[in-house]
């Protein structure tokens, strides 16, 4: 069973370990103990301790953690919840298209604050003109999402919160399965 929450040098949540693979990394000295369990004890003729809960790897910076979140078609769609921006309507998958506020015709780049989701009949009422031309008003202005928006980050999987998590319960609790 993994129960121990793994920080990386930031300190914020990248993985779960069982307590055999936290007492290896402590004892190689690449993690700290950050939390206890001291209900439950580990012994050995060598040492005890409690139940490592919570540990920050000494070396370690996650790749997940990036400076930017990636421009992709899913995490726009994410962003604009998949719904058409000029008229709201939620859109399936197959059914959204991306649309540069200002065109690239007219020198529009492919960025954040360019971009937004569209149904394909705004889009095409849009055509080559910016929306205020074409009588469209945007429903949100477009913002590159902050790094660690949950929205964004990679996902753990956990099954329960425990006790000794509830400072990093900021990243975990949009992670925890629902019953």
């Amino acid at each position: 069973m993994s129960d121990t929450l793994v920080l990386d040098t930031l300190g914020f949540p990248v993985a779960f370990v069982s307590w055999q693979r936290t007492v290896n990394l402590q004892w190689q000295d690449r993690a700290v103990v950050v939390t206890e369990d001291a209900k439950r004890v580990l012994r050995s003729p060598s040492f005890e301790m409690g139940m490592p809960r919570v540990i920050k790897l000494r070396n370690h910076i996650s790749r997940k953690l990036r400076l930017k979140v990636p421009m992709t078609r899913r995490n726009i769609a994410i962003r604009d919840n998949s719904s058409c921006q000029y008229c709201g309507v939620v859109l399936q998958t197959a059914e959204y298209t991306i649309d540069h506020i200002l065109p690239r015709a007219r020198g529009g780049k492919s960025v954040w604050t360019n971009l937004a989701l569209a149904c394909g009949r705004c889009n095409k009422r849009k055509s080559n003109r910016t929306p205020l031309e074409a009588g469209l008003t945007l429903l949100q202005k477009p913002v590159e999402p902050k790094q660690f928006d949950p929205r964004f980050n990679f996902r753990l999987h956990i099954h329960a919160l425990r006790p000794e998590w509830s400072d990093y319960k900021a990243y975990l609790y949009w992670n925890v399965e629902l019953e």
